[in-house]
């Protein structure tokens, strides 16, 4: 590859990092809070659970029926088909004179009351509550996954940018070496083969600032997708790309974690509510005790005046209706088992992540200590090899390797840091840090 074809390579990465300047200047800088306010106002899955959550709570407030007494009416009209005259068929202890008329008009006012029946009203009630609080523990988990989501995306997109940078930087101290071997060849000091090798490494570093680019491009796609933005809104983030700091034990997040996660506290709840079930079930082998306050009229005349009123104490107990009763019983208290199974499954995951993720970060942040180092001795390597090429002292193959290995330093650190803030998000994540 020539000198010529290199400079038109140049110019168009030239203009592509002008493009994208252009277009970072037309966007809005966006910080990983205000990213995470955004995200939560906009989220469709906590949309989605919130509306589940509202179902909930109404679905909770309905059972209170089943304590308040109830008032009914009821009508009839009755046309005796035979040429007989329709008696009168109320059991009460006053005559009412219908005549030798066909036709039957009744009206009923009754107002009932439940006294007794087994504990149903009290198991449907708080079994819609711990249904209720279930919703809500889980809301709180989506609230999380929508919260790493934007952490994660944020720090990505953010260690992107730094590594687009870091790429720029590689660009030009490839083009000083360029340069000074170029100068050198035509004062007729080094090789030609020296330029060309020098050349080779200038288009490299050119294609690698391209991918960081398009690699910054979609990381950035990917953040602003959680936000839900408009197609003409264009947005790039804001903030300082440090070491996190954390200091706690696995332990400690492990025994916290498995009493107040999401998906633990969740599951309790399912617990709670299929017992309230177990228990409904179990209410169907008790009496029912009603008491009932009845007005009826009913004579030939459209509107009634032949009344009697009456007080009603119902007791119901159905002596064999089947072998359903014991079976939904005894269903109902497996669902109770598994469901602590299920719980204690969630703990034992719970568990797992949280170590995992504590090593993981753990090895991130040892990975940002040792890569520090790196670029220290890579940056002291490229500065000796670039003084002695300099002199005459070097040969370029030394110097170019150097300035790869610091280029390859430099954005290993970058990485490092990036993933482990990233490990630390998924960290607060699983053991549910900073939470309640």
């Amino acid at each position: 590859m020539n000198i010529r074809s290199a400079k038109d390579v140049t110019k168009i990465i030239v203009l592509c990092i002008l493009l994208l300047l252009f277009v970072s200047g037309t966007a809005f800088s966006i910080t990983l809070e205000e990213a995470i306010k955004r995200a939560t106002d906009v989220s469709y899955v906590l949309k989605e659970q919130k509306e589940i959550v509202k179902r909930s709570r109404f679905s909770y407030i309905s059972t209170i029926d089943a304590y308040l007494p109830r008032a009914d009416i009821q009508s009839s009209y009755t046309r005796s088909l035979s040429s007989q005259s329709i008696k009168n068929s109320t059991n009460t202890s006053s005559s009412i004179d219908i005549g030798d008329s066909r036709d039957m008009f009744a009206f009923a006012g009754i107002l009932s009351y439940r006294l007794f029946d087994g504990g149903e009203r009290y198991a449907k009630r708080k079994g819609a509550f711990s249904l209720l609080e279930r919703e809500q523990e889980r809301l709180k988990g989506v609230q999380e996954d929508v919260l790493f989501n934007v952490k994660n995306t944020f720090f990505t997109a953010l260690g992107k940018k730094f590594i687009l940078e870091k790429r720029q930087e590689a660009l030009e101290s490839t083009e000083k070496i360029f340069k000074l071997t170029k100068g050198r060849y035509e004062e007729g000091i080094t090789k030609k083969s020296d330029v060309l090798q020098a050349e080779v490494r200038l288009l490299t570093a050119k294609i690698q600032l391209y991918e960081a680019i398009k690699e910054y491009e979609k990381a950035l796609e990917d953040f602003s997708s959680l936000l839900i933005l408009k197609p003409d809104e264009k947005i790039d983030v804001d903030g300082i790309l440090e070491k996190p700091k954390f200091s706690d034990s696995s332990e400690n997040l492990v025994e916290r974690a498995t009493k107040v996660r999401p998906d633990v506290t969740a599951q309790t709840r399912e617990v709670d509510r299929l017992n309230m079930v177990y228990r409904e079930r179990k209410s169907n082998w008790f009496p029912r005790i009603d008491i009932e306050l009845q007005q009826s009229r009913q004579d030939k005349r459209f509107f009634p005046e032949g009344r009697s009123d009456s007080f009603m104490v119902n007791f119901t107990f159905p002596l064999f209706d089947g072998v359903g009763r014991y079976y939904n019983m005894m269903g109902a208290l497996s669902d109770v088992a598994a469901a602590k199974h299920r719980l204690e499954e969630t703990k034992r995951n719970v568990k797992l992540d949280i170590i995992k993720a504590f090593k993981d970060y753990e090895l991130s942040t040892e990975d940002v200590r040792m890569y520090e180092e790196l670029v220290r001795e890579a940056t002291t390597n490229f500065e000796q090899a670039f003084g002695e090429y300099k002199v005459g002292k070097g040969d370029i193959l030394t110097l170019l390797q150097s300035e790869k290995d610091l280029a390859t330093a430099k954005e290993n650190y970058i990485s490092s840091i990036y993933k482990a803030n990233t490990a630390l998000a998924y960290l607060e994540k699983v053991a549910y840090i900073g939470k309640e």
